[in-house]
């Protein structure tokens, strides 16, 4: 199995796990509010008072670590499953720009021409079942590239590399 089929595997797995986390933010709230009334019906006012407040605010804890588990479930702490796609995606790509410099001692013009020596036509285009349906960006000057991806949701994202820089990926909403 490649490094894409892996990362698609597990952005897949991820969104999954983010569904979860914000359906039990959203139902646990429900069920907590009708324990809180079972358990503190018929008690002293105190009782009472000491059982609704530890109930909220567990239940609000809860809400809280869930959504941020929704928001922000990644491989690296924060990183959303989309960079690890890209990576993958884009890291072959990388790779063969390098060989094509080592060989010749210049980067393509286009990433066309490393097809067929260094790489299959399938490795230029975004896998069908991802969010990254754009094509690289890549642009070549003397003696140094920046390869790009952009992909979508939540907001426009941008993940770039280049010769001797790891990816780095940022975006907006």
């Amino acid at each position: 199995m490649d490094s894409v089929s892996v990362a698609l595997r597990a952005v897949a797995i991820e969104s999954w796990l983010s569904g979860a986390a914000i359906l039990s933010a959203l139902a646990v709230p429900i069920v907590a509010l009708w324990l809180l009334r079972r358990w503190s019906a018929g008690r002293r006012a105190w009782q009472a008072s000491l059982i609704w407040v530890s109930g909220c605010f567990t239940t609000l804890m809860f809400v809280g670590a869930a959504f941020v588990f929704a928001v922000c479930w990644g491989g690296e702490t924060g990183e959303p499953g989309a960079h690890r796609l890209v990576r993958a995606y884009g890291t072959p790509v990388v790779d063969a720009l390098e060989a094509f410099h080592h060989d010749s001692g210049a980067y393509p013009r286009t990433l066309p021409a490393l097809v067929p020596r260094y790489l299959s036509p399938a490795a230029l285009t975004a896998p069908d079942s991802s969010r990254l349906q754009s094509h690289f960006e890549y642009r070549a000057d003397s003696g140094s590239f920046e390869l790009s991806i952009r992909y979508y949701g939540p907001g426009v994202n941008r993940c770039r590399v280049g010769p001797g820089r790891p990816w780095s990926c940022s975006g907006y909403f």
